[in-house]
């Protein structure tokens, strides 16, 4: 990997930080940096975490969750990180699902501390302009509390976000140009990368009934409500989040029928031989292939 201009001292602000928070707009080259970080904290002998949370373009973990990976070999990729931990978010956009977004990001940080890992890296996704670009970048940040924040802009795009810290101690800040290696893709080959990871994801998939009275129901999005089964034919292809007790997202599911007569959710998932407590429904159906039978 060829490093961009300012990454050499990025790494030494990574070195010298329990966490570091990447903040961009979209293929901006947050995720090739965060590579290169983890690969250099790894070799400076550190225990190094990566969170993803980028929604739509996920590396570590299917589209829709936050993921952590446990750095443990040189990665070519970010995708090369083993999963460590998972939240469901529920959509492929923060939009509507901000709290979900934050929430995510700060279990994800939580769950690197606890596994004791010495550097973390936390790579956040392309929306920044705007208000709720501002509101949802300003909350990750309180929500996570970096030692260190690195923008790479093409303007002064991220200013709007990290104003409010300019005067502070803490976290630093580090502006970094991007890259002329930065290469955007287009809304399709974003769609595209979306969809086959989902596809790769499903296809360890297996046909599993849960017995509505032994789950818990919960929404994603930031609109109250109280989730429910009625027009069962409508959740048809929905993803769900399969969370464990303590809420800790175990994989995610595809609803494919709900049969009322019997009180049961019949869901294709990889997950299997685990104890579900609740299914986080997700904002709007999904469509995912049905795995081979």
């Amino acid at each position: 990997m060829t490093p961009g201009p300012g990454w050499a001292r990025a790494l030494e602000g990574a070195t010298r930080s329990r966490l570091t928070l990447l903040l961009g707009g979209v293929d901006s080259g947050k995720s090739s940096l965060a590579t290169f970080l983890a690969n250099g904290l790894l070799a400076g002998g550190f225990r190094v975490g990566v969170v993803d949370a980028d929604l739509g373009q996920s590396h570590i973990g299917p589209p829709t969750t936050v993921g952590l990976g446990r750095v443990t070999r040189p990665l070519a990729e970010l995708g090369d990180a083993p999963l460590a931990g998972l939240a469901f978010v529920g959509a492929t956009s923060p939009v509507g699902h901000v709290a979900a977004t934050v929430e995510g990001a700060r279990r994800m940080t939580a769950r690197a501390a606890a596994l004791d890992l010495e550097r973390v890296i936390v790579d956040t996704g392309g929306l920044i302009a705007g208000e709720l670009g501002r509101l949802l970048k300003q909350r990750k940040i309180e929500a996570v509390d970096p030692d260190l924040v690195i923008c790479l802009e093409r303007g002064d795009e991220c200013e709007p976000i990290v104003r409010a810290w300019s005067c502070r101690p803490r976290p630093e800040l580090l502006r970094l140009p991007v890259g002329a290696r930065a290469r955007r893709r287009s809304a399709a080959e974003r769609r595209q990368h979306r969809e086959a990871a989902l596809e790769a994801y499903f296809r360890a998939a297996v046909p599993v009934r849960l017995r509505l009275a032994d789950v818990a129901l919960q929404l994603t999005s930031d609109r109250a409500g109280r989730p429910g089964l009625d027009g069962g034919d409508l959740l048809d292809g929905m993803l769900v989040g399969l969370d464990d007790v303590r809420g800790d997202t175990l994989g995610l599911g595809a609803i494919r029928g709900v049969d009322m007569a019997e009180r049961e959710l019949h869901l294709d998932t990889p997950v299997r031989d685990a104890h579900v407590a609740t299914l986080r429904l997700g904002h709007r159906a999904v469509r995912v292939a049905e795995p081979v039978r």
